[in-house]
Formats: C-alpha cells, structure tokens, sequence
C-alpha cells in the first residue's frame, strides 16, 4: 500500500505541474530550440530576434550576451521574439544567444555573432541665413558647416524656389521659400537634424500687376503750394500737440506753409531754412520746414506706394515719406501703427532706411526695421522709393527693388495695425511728407548749413492683384 501511495502521489504531482503551464506529456521529450535567430547593432545596443517557440513546449527564454568577461543573462516571458540588449560597449564583438527552457530543463543554445558598431560623435548643422531674394536674381550660394559628413540642400517649396548645382539657391516666383539642409553622418559622426530656413521671394516692382489709382504729379505754378483736395499743412513746433515740443523727437524745427512750394518744373520742395537761408519764410524756431498729410483728404488700404524724391544735402537734415493709422484721433500712437517708407539722415548720404512701428500684446512701442547702403549720394539725383502694402506682409522698395520685407508673423500680434481688426475691419492710412532738422534720426545739424532741399516729383498709389482701392476721403 506504501509503494502504491508514493507512485499515485508522484504521478498526481507530475500532472498537477504540466496542467499548471498548459504543456502535454509528449513536450517532455523535448525543449524546442529557437529558429531564426538574428541580431542587429548600433554602437551601444544589440537587437536579438527569433522566430516564435511554440508556446506549450516551453516556460521562459533565456537569452544572453557574452565577450570575455563580461557575461549578459535574462530569462524572459516565452511569448517574447526579440530582446535589446543595452549599454554595451562600442566595436566590441560578442556571442548572442537564445535558449529555450523548460523548468530545469534547457534546449540546445542558439548562437549568433555580432560586433556593436562604433560610436559616432554629436553632429549638427550650421547653416549661415539664406538672403531674401528677388525673381530674376542671380543663383544665391548657398553656406552650411557640419560637424562632420556630407551636407546637401532641398527645398519643401519648389513652386517657389529651387536647389541648383547642389548648393545653389534658385528664385522662382513670389512668396515663401523653405530650404532644408540635411546631413546623415558618416563613420566618425551621427546624422544631424535637419536645419530649415525661410526665405522670402518678390519680384521687381515694374513686374507687379499695377493698376494706378491715385497720383499727385505736383504740376503747377511756380510759388504754388501742395493741393488742398490732396493735403494739409502741418503747422507749429509741435508744442500744442500730443506729440510735444520738437515733435516727440527733439527736432529743431517749426512748420509753416512757406516752407513747402510747386518749382513749376513738376516737382514738389519742402525747404528747410533758417532766416539767414531764407528770411521770407521763418517762424518760431531758428529752422523753418514744411510738413503736408493727406489727413482728412485721401485715406488708403493696401496697395503699392511710391515716390520720386531727391535728398536734401547736409548733415542734420531728416526727410521722410511716410503713413500713419487714420484712427490716430480716436487710438493713440503707436497703437494706430506708423508705417515709415522712406526716412534719410543728411549725416549718412548713402543710407536710406524703413520701418514699421507697432504696439506688441502688451502695448509697448515696437519696431522692424531695413536699411540699404548704397554706393551713392542720394541728394545728387532722384531715386524711387516704395511699399507694397499687404494685409500680412509689408516690402518697402528702392529703385524698384525690394530691400526689407515685414510680415505680421514676424510680431507675434493676432491682430496688427495693418490688416483686419477683430471684427474684420480693414484699416486706413494716410500719407505725410516733411522734412525734420535734428532730432533723433536727423543728428547733429551742420555747423553753418542755413538751407536744404527736399525735392519730390510724384506720389502714387496702385492697387496690386486686388489689393488696394481708390482712396476715401
């Protein structure tokens, strides 16, 4: 009876143990061995794959990673085909293997071989700021240093620009161009992460699809001054104004409807003068000057503006063409928004710059800015001044070709002065021509200059693929 009891006893037990892990009496025959063992690495990792063991044969994996002394074992679920094996050393060659087990009970080792590959070095891109380009410009070259392997470029956006000879930007048509530079490494440094830049495409002014709107042509009588259906005087040293004495900028003249006078040859002059330079018109101040808006007269929304001037010659002298929110008497500046097309300092004969004033979310004054340097004296002969006003984007132009662009994404505003309001009203501005002695911009007035010049042939305004429309009053 004990004999008999002890044999029951084992036999019950065996059976208990093969239903608890769900495998038959035949799967004691035999552990299985893993079949299609394969390994893959980087620098610091193995990847270790099998193909599935058959599920009731077995109980656990174990799977290890062997190089000399170091020795790497795992015992892992049975339903696991792959393992990764992390923090190894870099070149380093080792013996990977997979084992099945059953209980106590082990299969055959599978083997595989496999070597970490060699650490690369971080790898980044240093790609030096495309220039905005013009259609019709000639192939921009294109400037990127990596670490380390090979950098080529790409564009995201071929309807608008294009990679030739490789490195070699291309402009296509007008808008926004991305050019991608990227870098997969080489043996000695990883891939980089791709470095974007964003460039922005215009045409020459002259391709524009025009329609002219508006103009004032200054023709007329000599003596003869700005038309009163387009404009009106500015008078005073700007004390009895919001903006205060000197006109919010420490400038050292007063205005006075004298100052600004048709030559009969087509041309507008706005004369700065002290009574030594011109004792017929003088007022308050030593400098005398004229500044006229069309405030009241013509208001604008969008659209290409654009006039003809000659520079005054002589330091301290501060010319300018340039536009202000029409809403100015109900919002503030710089709330309204103030849009600078032209502004000249006689101290900087070469120079011309562009602006764009704003008010950020918190109310504070803002601005963007563009300059061009050129090789000339801008008070020896007329040049073209311009501004194609979008409803998302400013370019201010010189000679017809843009020279800074200003996007409403550039200022971080929902809403900017520019374009539609919240309640998607478009805005109005209007234009104002004067000419400022010292201040601010103007600097330093030249010892014994008593008079200067500032000489404008044209004003006009277009409306471009849409934009734009006859001015209101």
């Amino acid at each position: 009876m004990k004999i008999r009891s002890k044999v029951l006893s084992a036999f019950l037990f065996a059976a208990l143990t093969v239903g608890a892990v769900g495998i038959d009496a035949n799967a004691l025959a035999i552990v299985p061995k893993a079949t299609q063992v394969a390994v893959s690495t980087t620098a610091t990792t193995a990847k270790l794959t099998w193909s599935a063991f058959p599920s009731n044969k077995i109980t656990d994996i174990k799977v290890s990673a062997v190089s000399g002394s170091t020795r790497i074992l795992k015992t892992i679920s049975r339903k696991l085909t792959s393992y990764v094996f992390r923090n190894l050393d870099s070149k380093t060659a080792f013996i990977f293997s997979v084992t099945g087990l059953f209980g106590t009970r082990t299969s055959a080792a599978v083997s595989v071989r496999g070597t970490t590959k060699k650490a690369r070095y971080y790898n980044s891109i240093f790609f030096g700021a495309p220039q905005d380009m013009v259609v019709g410009d000639e192939d921009q070259a294109l400037f990127a240093l990596p670490n380390g392997g090979l950098t080529t470029f790409s564009t995201t956006t071929p309807t608008k620009c294009t990679i030739t000879n490789e490195s070699f930007l291309h402009a296509v048509a007008m808008g926004e161009c991305l050019v991608v530079a990227s870098n997969s490494g080489d043996a000695d440094y990883a891939p980089a992460a791709d470095e974007i830049r964003s460039v922005s495409i215009t045409i020459p002014i002259a391709n524009l699809n025009k329609t002219l709107l508006w103009s004032d042509e200054f023709t007329g009588n000599t003596g003869v001054g700005p038309s009163s259906t387009n404009w009106s005087s500015t008078l005073g040293d700007g004390c009895n104004t919001s903006a205060g004495c000197g006109w919010g900028n420490g400038e050292s003249e007063s205005y006075a409807a004298c100052a600004s006078k048709l030559d009969g040859q087509g041309n507008m002059v706005i004369t700065a003068s002290t009574p030594a330079g011109d004792p017929t018109c003088t007022s308050n101040e030593n400098w005398t000057s004229a500044k006229f808006t069309s405030l009241g007269k013509q208001h604008f929304t969008y659209g290409y503006f654009e006039s003809r001037m000659k520079m005054p010659s002589g330091g301290g002298t501060w010319p300018a063409f340039w536009t202000l929110g029409s809403n100015i008497g109900s919002v503030s500046w710089p709330q309204c928004g103030e849009l600078d097309i032209m502004e000249f300092a006689g101290n900087d004969p070469g120079r011309t710059t562009s602006a764009v004033h704003y008010a950020n979310n918190s109310g504070v004054h803002e601005y963007k800015t563009g300059k061009i340097e050129t090789n000339t004296v801008l008070s020896d002969s007329y040049h073209t001044y311009g501004m194609l006003w979008l409803p998302n984007e400013l370019t201010f132009t010189f000679d017809g070709r843009p020279i800074t662009t200003v996007k409403k994404s550039d200022t971080d505003l929902t809403y900017w002065p520019f374009g539609s309001n919240a309640k998607g009203v478009p805005p109005k501005m209007y234009i104002i021509f004067n000419l400022a002695m010292g201040g601010g911009y103007g600097g330093s007035i030249e010892r014994g200059l008593t008079k200067a010049t500032f000489n404008i042939d044209y004003v006009r305004y277009y409306s471009v693929d849409g934009f734009g429309s006859a001015p209101t009053h």
